[in-house]
């Protein structure tokens, strides 16, 4: 048997078990009961203000080394909204770093 005839049987032999699997996985799926679907959980604090987060960055600030750290846990405890951790130039990196700079 050539390495051709050998690649070509091994990827008939695979694309067949991928198909097998993926019966077995659509048989199972139609056979599970399915509930009603529990509620949304909405965050916390969906409208954190500025000025809340800042008074929190300024009361916790000395128990993180980096302004990094102190924004990440900003957005957990506040879950910021939009993209603030992603956008560099997003009000929290400012005012973790003033926030910082003061402890």
């Amino acid at each position: 048997m050539s390495v051709k005839q050998e690649n070509r049987w091994r990827r008939t032999l695979h694309l067949e078990s991928q198909r097998s699997n993926d019966l077995r996985r659509l048989i199972e799926a139609a056979s599970m009961e399915r509930g009603p679907r529990p509620a949304a959980i909405k965050p916390v604090n969906v409208g954190a203000r500025r000025r809340d987060v800042r008074v929190w960055m300024r009361a916790n600030a000395h128990q993180y080394e980096t302004a990094t750290a102190l924004a990440e846990a900003a957005n957990t405890v506040f879950r910021l909204p939009g993209d603030g951790l992603d956008d560099e130039t997003h009000w929290v990196w400012d005012e973790a770093a003033e926030a910082v700079e003061e402890a």
